[in-house]
Order: structure tokens, then C-alpha cells, then sequence
């Protein structure tokens, strides 16, 4: 049997489920002991004891987590003496020593533990497929291809499979009651015994960093490098979370709203007692009322959508033809959120946050609509803890970096990949499927995956059995339904959020580099049109997070002020390496270093 354990730190879920025999793990920071459970990550370690604060910049500012599924790169840490260690991202060890860390790491001290540890050989692996990404698109096209007989190697960057969609729970928390009855952890769950019962070899923790219009694929595996040289790639990196800059989206205790479901259902973590949700779309709805049911206190959710009406019937009716399930569970959730007293704030757009005191914040919105006749005016809230979710983002940049095409989607204001119906890429034998390649849900990435690991056997001449070829017809069909669904979507939750880029202030537009709307503003006045003027004047985008985010928000502006069309040129151009590694673990030369 199973209960609340008596050694969980105080910010764990009401519903945690450890067995009486668990043991806790100790760790040190800043010279205090505590306590966590095997398999936390650091992030999910630190949060559980309410310290969101985890380093400083060159000007002193604290950072915190942010998307906490390792992109942004603001919750770096000193581990055992070694810097710049993402503690969204790095498993805690018994016994490990956790320090904030300062803008500037002491390159010595970390070149001393990676000469300890690396080792030199390269090693190359020719699978006949390659699938890049663990989310339910990565697995459903490993599965079905490994099932015909192909090679198929799975390489992830998180220590299980699931991606965000379904984010699997640390072996502690397995057989707790609420991931018993989740359909979306399920769903993982069933995806990943398929691909083990069709001998898909799995590479957990891996590092990709750079891809090549050979189709080579360079990683980082246990402190080795391994180049994959595959038949065919299938890349199915998912999507991340797109934020809004707005006043205070620096500060500590501000983070997406998919890195609080993170902590909440991979670790059994409250991100925090009293939490204020801002964004758009039915996300946010969700993941309010999992965290209200797992303890914590909902103050409020901004949504910058119209509330659904008389005008969304041709919308509900697109959607409910494409999914009723999907809508069931939609119209569900609003009314579990009015029965638990949950405020939403429809046609409210999140407009500044400040600090008040040690962890409280007070989150300012305002009416996305300018008419004040209908009495909206600004309002208020206070928390602990400020989540946003404006949408998502492709993660699209391997793909960029073997040579695939884009085009520009204004309505969803995003790069999507041209593909052909069997979701190939320009790039013969490489394969998008999923939100990398464009947002259309994770029920869509299902099927996608299934097209395109079928195709991607088919091309290598190898024939499809009666079973995988009805499955094939059917994951069309399916896709079909999953696009009607979300094109009802779109225009449900479609929002012309206020032009924040206006402000002219000292809100950051670069996480990273800490460039700010006044010096984009100056940059402008002084005569930059493009992307990579801005860069060299500002460095905007030159930052550990390669401009995942500001790219996006750099790309409007210039829209806004010159009044061309988007298109793939005027977003920051892929580069080596696609994320950021030591120098040492790419060359023998330590002494170059």
C-alpha cells in the first residue's frame, strides 16, 4: 500500500504515492541539507522546497525555471563544482552539492572534471532508421517501422520516453493513483511497451547537436561522441511553449505553464501554494485544474480569447467533427472550473508582472480588446507563482540544420515544414511528423508518425504486411479528422494579442543576452531592417538559447516596422552546435581549450 510519505519536502502534490519503504536521497544546497526521491531531477528537488531562485546574471538579476524541459537554459546550476548544469534537465544524485550559479563560470574548474571524464573515440551507428524525438510521434513511427523488420534507433534527450503530451512519471511515482487513470500517461506508457516488444533500441539522455545536409546526425551520449549515419531520419522534436515578453518575464517564479505540469506530473512537485495562470487556449485549463486538485490554490486564469459564443458555433461544429472527444473533455474542464471557483478572464492579456516581496508576484492583465465601454478595465492578482502559455512553437531547428524548407504560417505565426502526403521533407529520406513540423496536436502526431515510419520502410524496398497496411489507411483517415479538429481550434481560441513590441521599454526582448525593447527600438531608428543586422548590434539571439525565443518576437517586429512578409529568412539561421556543449567534448585539444 501506498500513502503521502512523511519525508516529502513541503511542496509535493497532495496525492503522492510512496511506498513506506522509499528512501529519501539528501542533497546540499548552499550548504543546507535536504531531502527529494530517487529520480528527481535538481529543478523538481529545489521547487519542492519553494526555492525558485537558482542563479544570476552579469547584472545581477535572479533566473529561475523557465520552460524547465531544458531549451531555455535559465535554471543553470554549480553541480559538484561544475557549472552551467540544467537542473530541469540533470537527475539528483544522493549526496550531490547544489550551488546558484554566477554569470561567469570558472572555466578551469569545469575543464578539470570534463578532462576526467570524457573519452575520445567516436563511434558511428548506421541504423536503417533514425528517430529523433520520444515523444508519441517519435515512438509511433519506431514502432511500426522496427515491427517490419528495420533497425530503428530512438534517441530522446530526457531520461524517459513520453515527450510533453505524455510525460511519464519517475519510477517512484509509477504506480501512484493518478497516473493509473490518466489517459495521457497511458497512452506513453502503451507507445513505449510497443516499441520494446518490436526490439526498438532506445538511447535515453542524448544530446543532438547538429545535423548535416548528408543526413548525419552528431550527439553527445554519456560524454561520447556518436554519429549517426541512418538510412532515414524521422525527426519528431515537438513543439515548446511560446511565452509573451512582457514586463517581469525574468523574474523567478514565472514559468511556462507545461514546465509546472512537468514538475506536477513527472515529479509529483506543486510549483506553488498560490499560482496565477495566463495564455491562450484550453492547456492552461487543464493543467489549473491538476494543479488545484494536487493542493494548490488557482487565483485566476487569463485568457486572451473571446469567450466562446454564438459566434464559435461553425468552430464547435468543425472541432466536434473532427474530435468529440476531444470537445467532450474540453466542455468537461470548463465545467470542473466553475464548479471549483476558478475566475477566467476572457479577453485578457497578461501585461506585466513585478516582485513584491520573497516569493509573491503581482501579475497585472488587461483587456486584449481596447473598447472600455464594456467595462474591462486592468486588474490584479498575487502569487507565488505566474504561469504562461500563449501557444506553442515548432521545434524545428534540426530540421533547419539538414536543409529543410519552410513556409510562413501568419495566422498561426510560425514556421511550418513542407512535406509531401507521406510527410517527407524536401530532403529525400527525412521525415517531419508531429508539432515540429507545424501544431496539430499530439493525436495527430500519432498518426503522422505511423504515415511516415511506413513510408520510410516502404522507400527502402521492404514490403508491409496485410496488419500494417490497414493501419497505414486508417492513420489517414484519423489524420484527416485530427486536422478538421484543429482548424476549428485555431479559430476558436484565435487572439490578436496587443502589440507589446510598441512599448519602447525596458522589458526584455532576448532572455539571454538581456536586450531590451529600447535598444530594438534604437536599432531600428538607426537604419536595421533585418535579422542579422540586429544581431550584430544588439546580439539578440547569440545567447545559450540561440534565439528560440526572442527569434520569433524579432521576426514580428520587423514585420511590424517594415512591412514585408515573414518568411524563413527573416528568422535567425541555424548554426553548430544547436545546443550548447563543452568545447572539451568535442575535441581531444584540452589545451587549445
Amino acid at each position: 500500500m501506498s500513502h503521502q510519505n512523511k519525508d516529502a519536502p513541503p511542496m509535493r502534490a497532495m496525492h503522492t504515492d510512496i511506498s513506506v519503504h522509499s528512501k529519501p536521497i539528501h542533497f546540499e544546497f548552499e550548504g543546507k541539507t535536504l531531502k527529494a526521491f530517487p529520480g528527481d531531477s535538481v529543478a523538481a528537488a529545489l521547487t519542492a522546497y519553494n526555492i525558485t531562485n537558482l542563479r544570476f546574471t552579469s547584472n545581477g538579476e535572479s533566473r529561475g525555471v523557465f520552460c524547465g524541459m531544458g531549451i531555455c537554459q535559465e535554471c543553470l546550476v554549480e553541480i559538484d563544482g561544475v557549472d552551467n548544469q540544467r537542473a530541469c534537465m540533470i537527475k539528483l544524485k544522493d549526496q550531490m552539492k547544489i550551488k546558484r550559479q554566477n554569470h561567469f563560470a570558472n572555466p578551469r574548474k569545469n575543464h578539470a572534471v570534463v578532462k576526467k571524464t570524457f573519452n575520445s573515440e567516436t563511434k558511428i551507428e548506421t541504423p536503417d532508421i533514425l528517430v529523433v524525438g520520444g515523444g508519441v510521434g517519435g515512438m509511433s513511427a519506431a514502432s511500426v517501422a522496427a515491427e517490419c523488420g528495420l533497425n530503428v534507433v530512438l534517441v530522446d534527450e530526457r531520461g524517459i520516453p513520453g515527450g510533453q503530451f505524455s510525460k511519464q512519471p519517475t519510477p517512484i511515482h509509477a504506480n501512484s493513483s493518478f497516473s493509473n487513470k490518466d489517459s495521457q500517461i497511458n497512452l506513453g506508457r502503451k507507445l513505449i511497451k510497443r516499441m520494446k516488444n518490436a526490439n526498438v533500441k532506445i538511447l535515453n539522455n542524448v544530446q543532438i547537436w547538429g545535423g548535416t545536409h548528408e543526413k548525419d546526425i552528431f550527439a553527445l551520449i554519456e560524454g561520447n561522441i556518436v554519429i549517426f549515419k541512418p538510412k532515414r531520419i524521422v525527426v519528431a522534436t515537438g513543439a515548446f511553449e511560446r511565452p509573451i515578453p512582457v514586463e517581469g518575464w525574468t523574474l523567478p517564479g514565472v514559468m511556462t505553464t507545461g514546465a509546472a505540469q512537468t514538475l506536477l506530473r513527472t515529479y509529483n512537485v506543486i510549483a506553488g501554494k498560490k499560482i496565477f495562470i495566463a495564455g491562450n487556449g484550453p492547456f492552461n485549463i487543464q493543467v489549473a485544474l491538476e494543479l488545484e486538485k494536487a493542493g494548490a490554490s488557482i487565483v485566476g486564469i487569463s485568457e486572451s480569447a473571446l469567450k466562446p459564443g454564438i459566434r464559435s458555433i461553425k468552430s464547435l461544429v468543425k472541432m466536434f467533427r473532427g474530435s468529440p472527444h476531444l470537445c467532450i473533455q474540453g466542455i468537461r474542464y470548463l465545467k470542473e472550473i466553475k464548479q471549483r471557483n476558478i475566475p477566467v478572464y476572457y479577453d485578457y492579456c497578461l501585461s506585466s508582472i513585478q516582485k513584491i516581496k520573497t516569493n509573491e508576484l503581482t501579475s497585472v492583465i488587461a483587456p486584449v480588446s481596447s473598447n472600455n465601454s464594456l467595462g474591462k478595465y486592468n486588474i490584479s492578482f498575487n502569487s507565488n507563482i505566474v504561469l504562461m502559455g500563449y501557444g506553442f512553437l515548432p521545434s524545428n531547428i534540426i530540421l533547419r540544420n539538414l536543409g529543410c524548407k519552410f513556409t510562413y504560417d501568419a495566422f498561426r505565426k510560425q514556421l511550418i515544414a513542407i512535406r509531401n502526403d507521406h510527410l517527407e521533407t524536401n530532403i529525400d529520406g527525412v521525415y517531419a511528423v508531429g508539432d515540429c513540423a507545424g501544431l496539430n496536436g499530439a493525436y495527430a502526431a500519432c498518426e503522422e508518425g505511423i504515415i511516415a515510419g511506413i513510408d520510410a520502410v516502404k522507400s527502402l524496398g521492404h514490403k508491409i504486411n496485410k496488419e500494417h497496411h490497414d493501419e497505414y489507411l486508417t492513420s489517414v483517415k484519423s489524420l484527416n479528422k485530427c486536422r478538421m479538429f484543429q482548424s476549428g481550434f485555431w479559430k476558436l481560441y484565435s487572439s490578436k494579442l496587443p502589440n507589446v513590441f510598441k512599448n519602447n521599454n525596458e522589458s526584455f526582448v532576448c532572455r539571454c543576452e538581456q536586450v531590451t525593447f529600447k535598444q530594438i527600438q534604437r536599432a531600428i531608428n538607426s537604419g536595421c531592417i533585418s535579422i542579422k543586422e540586429f544581431k550584430q548590434r544588439t546580439r539578440i539571439g547569440m545567447g545559450r538559447c540561440q534565439g528560440r525565443y526572442c527569434a520569433s518576437f524579432l521576426s514580428e517586429i520587423i514585420e511590424s516596422e517594415t512591412n514585408l512578409p515573414l518568411d524563413e529568412e527573416m528568422f535567425f539561421a541555424p548554426r553548430y552546435p544547436i545546443i550548447p556543449v563543452k568545447i572539451g567534448e568535442l575535441t581531444e585539444k584540452f589545451s587549445e581549450i
